[in-house]
């Protein structure tokens, strides 16, 4: 009168199965995720740089120039990056910095908030380029993000502005 229970749970073998998969996904899965968070923090140089180019169209449009400056006395906010400068391993926004420099200022441009990229800016009457400079993984390997302006003529005078956004090169952010 006894009944035989059939006993139930998992073999180790199939509990080794189910961790080899879940280690394989996560093989896979973490660098894939890792990717898309850089591409994600990329976008912020990308933004910037394209406000900072259509301010370059609209002011070659209205005199003929672009804004010009040397670069030397602009506010930069690092080298390598802004790795180690905040806790989330971003730039400090330097607000004061960016409007008290007459480039910047002509071009309407300031770091209100904390960011991933510091900028640079060198411009002449009929080109310009601003950078954006960062390192979004903190490997001392920077990226950069370059808008390039250029005066558009007709052969005789200039009709406008042009500017391209140059994204560094695929897979180094």
């Amino acid at each position: 009168m006894f009944k035989k229970f059939k006993q139930r749970g998992f073999t180790l073998i199939e509990l080794m199965i189910v961790v080899a998969i879940i280690g394989i996904l996560a093989a896979v899965a973490i660098p894939a995720f890792m990717e898309y968070m850089k591409k994600s923090k990329a976008s912020e140089a990308s933004l910037n740089l394209n406000k900072i180019g259509k301010n370059l169209k609209t002011k070659f449009q209205t005199e003929s120039t672009f804004v010009t400056d040397d670069g030397a006395d602009l506010p930069t906010h690092a080298t390598n990056g802004c790795c180690g400068i905040t806790a989330d391993n971003r730039c400090a926004p330097l607000p004061a910095l960016f409007q008290a420099d007459p480039g910047w200022k002509e071009l309407e441009f300031s770091m209100d908030e904390p960011s991933q990229f510091y900028y640079s800016y060198v411009g002449g009457t009929s080109s310009a380029t601003a950078y954006a400079i960062g390192d979004l993984d903190c490997d001392k390997k920077e990226s950069t993000w370059t808008m390039n302006a250029v005066a558009v003529s007709n052969g005789s005078t200039y009709v406008g502005a042009s500017a391209i956004l140059v994204p560094p090169p695929k897979g180094t952010y």
